[in-house]
C-alpha cells in the first residue's frame, strides 16, 4: 500500500501531465528513502493514513511486483480501470506496469507491502519447473485479490517479518535468504489461486538453507548447541529447521552438533596437553561432569582413558 502512497505523491511532484512513466525499485527507494530495502531488489514497509498525504493521480505505474496485505481498515483503488475495494486481511497482487489509482480509505487503516524487482522475481519462478507450470506468465502478470482467513492472513504477516529481518540484520547468507523467502511468497500465491492442488517443490531452497545451517554449525557448534540459535540465524522457525535438516540428511539438528562436538574433543585429547576442566571450558560444558557424561556417551570410555589410549585409536 505505501508504495500506492508513493506513486501518488512521486507523481504529484514530478509528473504534471497524463504522460504514463514507469518508476524502477530503485528510483522509488531513492526519492523516498526507504530504509527497509535489500538493494535495488527487495523493500518492504509498513504504512498508515498519517504517512502522507494521498492525492489520486492517473498514469504512474511501477515496474515491480507489488504485494499489499492490508492488516486494517478499507481501502479503495482503482487498478488498470478496475475499481477495488479492499478490507481487512485482503491480499493484492499488482504485476508490474499496472496504472493505480489510490481512491481513499478509512481513518483507521493499516497495511504491510512488498516491492519486489521484477527480473528478480521472474528468475526465482523459473529456477522452479512446476511451480512455472502453474503460474505461467499470464497469471503472475494480472492484478488480483484474494481474502485471506485469519490463519492465512496470520501466515503472509509472518513471513513479512521475516524477510523485514533477513534485510535489516547483517549476514553472510542473506541473498540465499531473502531468494527463499521470495519462493515461499510464490508458494503462498500459487496456494491462493489453486488451493491443495499446489505442489510446492522447494526443495533446491531447502537444501540452501541446509548447506548454511553445516556452514554455521561448523563455524559455532563449539559454544551454540541450541536449535533456536541458528533458526534464528536462518530466519526460520526451529521446526522448519529441524523437519528440513531431517528431511535432506535423515540426521538431526543436534546429531550434527554433537558429531562436531565429539570430533573437536578426540582431536584436543590426541593434539594438546589441555586438561579436561580446561578442554570442558573451551567447548562451553557447564562443569566437567557434563563434559566427561557427553564423551562417555559418544566413546565408551572417558576423555581420560581416551588420552591414554589415543595411541591405540
Amino acid at each position: 500500500m505505501q508504495m500506492l502512497f508513493f506513486i501518488c505523491k512521486f507523481a504529484n511532484r514530478i509528473c504534471k501531465s497524463m504522460t504514463t512513466r514507469h518508476y524502477n525499485l530503485q528510483e522509488i527507494n531513492d526519492l523516498f528513502h526507504i530504509e527497509d530495502t535489500f538493494g535495488a531488489i527487495i523493500s518492504c514497509m509498513t504504512t498508515d493514513r498519517n504517512l502522507i498525504t494521498i492525492l489520486p493521480v492517473e498514469g504512474i505505474s511501477l515496474s515491480c511486483y507489488s504485494i499489499v496485505l492490508i492488516v486494517d481498515g478499507r481501502h479503495s483503488y482503482e487498478v488498470d480501470n478496475d475499481p477495488l475495494e479492499l478490507d481487512m486481511h485482503d491480499l493484492m497482487i499488482l504485476p508490474p506496469h499496472c496504472h493505480v489509482t489510490y481512491h481513499g480509505s478509512t481513518q483507521e487503516v493499516n497495511a504491510i507491502h512488498l516491492l519486489i524487482d521484477a527480473q528478480y522475481y521472474d528468475d526465482i519462478l523459473d529456477m522452479d519447473e512446476n511451480l512455472r507450470s502453474q503460474l505461467p506468465y499470464e497469471v503472475i502478470r494480472s492484478h488480483a485479490v484474494f481474502h485471506l482467513d485469519e490463519s492465512k492472513a496470520a501466515e503472509f504477516y509472518e513471513l513479512f517479518q521475516q524477510i523485514l529481518k533477513a534485510i535489516r540484520q547483517p549476514h553472510i547468507y542473506k541473498g540465499e535468504m531473502l531468494k527463499h523467502y521470495m519462493h515461499v511468497s510464490q508458494l503462498f500465491l500459487a496456494e491462493m489461486i489453486y488451493g491443495s492442488n499446489v505442489t510446492p517443490q522447494d526443495i533446491k531452497h531447502k537444501e540452501n538453507l541446509f548447506k548454511i545451517f553445516i556452514h554455521l554449525a561448523m563455524r559455532n557448534f563449539r559454544k551454540e548447541r541450541q536449535i533456536k540459535f541458528y533458526a534464528d540465524q536462518l530466519n526460520i522457525t526451529p521446526t522448519y529447521l529441524s523437519r528440513t535438516v531431517k528431511e535432506l540428511s535423515g540426521n538431526t539438528v543436534y546429531g550434527y552438533l554433537s558429531s562436531f562436538l565429539y570430533n573437536e574433543i578426540c582431536k584436543l585429547l590426541k593434539t594438546t596437553d589441555m586438561t579436561m576442566s580446561e578442554i570442558a571450558s573451551e567447548l562451553d560444558f557447564h562443569d566437567q561432569s557434563a563434559f566427561t557424561n557427553f564423551f562417555k556417551s559418544k566413546s565408551g570410555m572417558t576423555p581420560l582413558a581416551y588420552r591414554k589410549n589415543k595411541h591405540n585409536l
